[in-house]
């Protein structure tokens, strides 16, 4: 078993619009293994978010291929690719999309819960990863406290 859990090679991104194209990706390989932390930075426009939704299996890339787990995912139907992206992938997202009427916990449990786990399985996993960030004594609190 491989230890790379994100690999991406030769992905090119173009988005046309109106007369021009725009090349936002350009045979762009990546290797994320087991245990690493990856930043990815640059100037506005420079095509972060795009590379974050061809990883994420948000968005298809016009060229290359993405592996998750070692499968990979835009082999698979959209259903499996959802699966995989569940089981596989998380988000941070730059602007907080967090639901102002449920808890902290209840808000991180939420992806856990559309993976068929057991309720109090994706609580204890949930409450473990809200303390690792410094946010175990928040569990109950809402977006807004």
């Amino acid at each position: 078993m491989s230890d790379l859990v994100l690999q991406a090679d030769c992905i090119s991104r173009l988005y046309r619009e109106g007369p021009q194209d725009l090349q936002v990706l350009d045979q762009l390989s990546l290797a994320v293994g087991r245990g690493e932390t990856v930043a990815i930075l640059g100037r506005s426009g420079a095509g972060k978010t795009t590379l974050l939704n061809v990883l994420g299996g948000l968005d298809r890339p016009d060229t290359g291929t993405v592996r998750v787990a070692g499968e990979d995912l835009y082999g698979c139907r959209e259903k499996a690719r959802g699966r995989l992206r569940n089981a596989h992938l998380g988000f941070v997202y730059q602007l907080h999309h967090l639901l102002p009427e449920f808890t902290a916990l209840e808000n991180v449990a939420m992806p856990l819960l559309l993976g068929n786990r057991p309720v109090t399985v994706v609580k204890d996993r949930a409450a473990a990863l809200l303390e690792r960030v410094g946010l175990g004594g928040r569990l109950e609190h809402k977006p807004g406290e």
